[in-house]
């Protein structure tokens, strides 16, 4: 086995076999995105991003008057923009153009997400932490494909971040764990509606932590879970009502246009296979990828449209092979990350290029990890409950028009797994033959990948998405 490679599993790399402590990789973390993003080439806040930012100063009204029950936006929940509101206030005081705001708080975000949330919930599901070496990986695959996320005040990560770390919570014994994990959980869906479906992988996983002790929660647990929650719901719920007449605590998540909004990203999935968000000048706006085979089989749908959900369950049943194939190209595209930013400056060349083979390879790795543990004795309490938390809102966001950061949580669960797998002298220790059969696999996927990522480069279209 080559030396660099056992240098890494020696004794003598102690540093890399053993965990590191959340202060250690907190501070490698701030480090790293402190002194990337303000040279990451972002020079504005565009579409949704601009949008959160403009959304946290309605906060306040003339005279700097706060009150929550100023924010009236059906679409978005209250806490994303109050979470950017002491952005703007740096950005008042310094004078600072608002993406330098936003990327300060993007290298706490990712300080979060990266050096405490992502760490403390792997460690909950399976039973130990991961190797100093392993989160180092993760944290250089993570930077690779996601780095320029952090510039955006989007609620992407911070969302994941928040119900990782809810997670995390709720692992631990007592009450008081129990409220920040609620808490965290409601942030989350005031955050990113989608992780409603979060909800019962969620609270199934607190159910599981008690019973692993030794009995099921108490019921006080599950009070102080109600009441952490609705610290972040009824100020919703009261802006719900003084603006739009409605008592829930949820997120409207409404545009105000014919077709609720998720039912309008089914209709948008069935016609294209992926969406980015350019800022190119040369392809400004929108830039849609469609599907062929799906654009066909909507000329099956009355007028073209789905204008219920029932009738897009009614079409997926009479239409179950092709409904999955057009699942199965977003599943790819979702996971296909092309830039390493959700605004890409320069749109061409589409989807070929070194990352990608490095993202297919490091993407095979992951899942091939955790079959192979899934065969094995259950790697931790519940941890289950826990696949089953991040994995609904990744299968509701499957068939709505594709964007990368929509499986954000998928992405990261498999470079975590790919960089806890990572054994080179496992690799070395291998017969010939397997290695040769391992590779002849991997060139395969390679080759699949590249074609798949190239068939979808072709579908670039002019223009927008429809409206509803």
């Amino acid at each position: 086995m080559p030396v660099f490679f056992r240098a890494l599993e020696a004794p003598a790399g102690a540093a890399l076999a053993r965990p590191w402590p959340w202060r250690w990789r907190c501070g490698l973390v701030l480090a790293l995105y402190a002194a990337y993003l303000p040279w990451s080439g972002a020079d504005q806040l565009p579409f949704d991003a601009g949008e959160y930012w403009g959304l946290a100063a309605t906060f306040f009204k003339p005279g700097l008057r706060f009150s929550l029950l100023h924010y009236a936006a059906p679409l978005r929940g209250y806490l994303g923009p109050l979470l950017l509101v002491p952005g703007r206030v740096l950005c008042y005081a310094t004078g600072w153009p608002a993406v330098a705001g936003a990327q300060v708080l993007g290298v706490l975000w990712a300080t979060l997400l990266f050096g405490v949330a992502g760490p403390a919930a792997w460690a909950a599901a399976t039973g130990r932490a991961l190797r100093g070496g392993a989160w180092l990986l993760s944290v250089a695959l993570g930077f690779v494909f996601w780095r320029g996320y952090f510039s955006y005040s989007l609620q992407d990560a911070p969302a994941l971040a928040l119900l990782l770390l809810a997670l995390a919570a709720l692992a631990r014994p007592g009450w008081r764990w129990a409220a920040l994990g609620g808490l965290l959980l409601a942030a989350t869906l005031n955050l990113r509606p989608i992780y409603l479906a979060s909800v019962p992988g969620t609270l199934g996983w607190l159910w599981w932590r008690g019973r692993g002790a030794g009995r099921g929660p108490t019921a006080g647990r599950w009070v102080a879970l109600a009441a952490g929650a609705a610290l972040v719901l009824l100020p919703q719920a009261a802006i719900n009502y003084t603006h739009f007449g409605q008592a829930t605590p949820l997120v409207l998540a409404t545009d105000g246009g014919r077709l609720p909004l998720y039912l309008k990203k089914l209709n948008w999935g069935m016609t294209y296979q992926r969406y980015e968000s350019s800022i190119d000048p040369a392809h400004w706006g929108s830039a849609i990828f469609a599907d062929p085979a799906g654009m066909r089989l909507m000329q099956a749908a009355p007028n073209g449209v789905f204008n219920s959900y029932r009738e897009y369950a009614w079409f997926a049943v009479r239409h179950p092979l092709a409904v999955g194939a057009c699942c199965a190209r977003h599943l790819f595209n979702g996971l296909d990350v092309w830039y390493p930013t959700p605004y890409p400056y320069r749109l061409h060349p589409l989807g070929l290029g070194a990352a990608q083979l490095l993202n297919y390879a490091v993407l095979a790795l992951g899942l091939a990890q955790l079959l192979r543990r899934s065969r094995r004795a259950a790697p931790g309490p519940g941890a289950g409950w826990a696949l089953l938390a991040l994995g609904l809102p990744v299968a509701l966001v499957i068939p709505t028009l594709m964007e990368c950061r929509y499986l954000l949580p998928l992405h990261l669960l498999l470079l975590t797994a790919a960089a806890d797998g990572f054994r080179p002298r496992r690799w070395w220790a291998l017969p010939w033959r397997r290695q040769a059969l391992a590779l002849a696999l991997l060139a395969a996927l390679l080759s699949g990948g590249w074609y798949l990522s190239a068939a979808t480069a072709r579908q670039l279209q002019p223009g927008d998405v429809p409206a509803y």
